[in-house]
């Protein structure tokens, strides 16, 4: 009985490992790493006020404030997510925001903006 229950413990072991190799594969092999801050919802917290959810600039704010669409943005959607995070730290604009966000918010909300402008 207990060299059954010993070889389960090592079967159960093994299982889960190949679970958490397969796992861990899967998120390198998307560039993503596990811990990566959710983009969509960083954007829609830090960034739709202005540019809006979908990216089109279709708020009372960005209309007032005349912020450009980020969808559909050719010059957005070719560049890096570092080159848009080093926009985001230029633009004059969004100093407030970006100085309360870490960067892998940054970086998160950067890419999300990155598909939005790709029209994904």
């Amino acid at each position: 009985m207990k060299m059954m229950h010993s070889m389960s413990l090592r079967i159960l072991a093994a299982s889960a490992a190949i679970v958490l190799a397969a796992s861990a594969a899967i998120v390198l092999a998307a560039g993503v790493p596990a811990w990566a801050a959710d983009g969509a919802a960083i954007f829609r917290t830090q960034c739709a006020k202005c540019h809006g959810e979908t990216g089109k600039a279709d708020t009372p704010v960005s209309k007032a404030l005349k912020v450009p669409a980020l969808a559909g943005d050719a010059r957005i959607s070719g560049k890096s997510v570092d080159e848009i995070v080093a926009m985001m730290k230029a633009n004059p604009k969004h100093p407030p925001t970006v100085k309360s966000m870490s960067d892998a918010d940054l970086e998160a909300a950067a890419g999300h903006a990155k598909q939005l402008a790709a029209g994904k």
